[in-house]
């Protein structure tokens, strides 16, 4: 996206330096005509915005992480237990 920005728009979840003031990210947002989408927590933002923004954004000095929305999609399944494999529980890490 960098490199080579499509016509398209992206979904990027932006991580924040520590404290940082997310004014630029915001200011810098909406110069491209993007939108911040939702706080994240934990100093990360949910943005969309042109691809042909992507590379201003990425050069901003607060900005630790940016990925693709994708990463929100990946969530942990609560309901498998991580000790139990399609052949039942695995007893080799078990105390003895």
């Amino acid at each position: 996206m960098r490199t080579d920005p499509a016509a398209s728009t992206a979904g990027l979840v932006v991580e924040l330096a520590d404290d940082a003031d997310p004014a630029p990210l915001r200011d810098t947002v909406a110069a491209a005509d993007g939108e911040v989408v939702e706080e994240l927590g934990f100093g990360c933002w949910l943005i969309s915005l042109p691809e042909v923004g992507v590379e201003e954004l990425c050069s901003l000095q607060s900005v630790v992480r940016v990925e693709t929305d994708a990463t929100l999609e990946r969530s942990v399944d609560e309901t498998v237990d991580a000790g139990v494999g399609e052949d039942g529980p695995d007893d080799s890490m078990r105390e003895r």
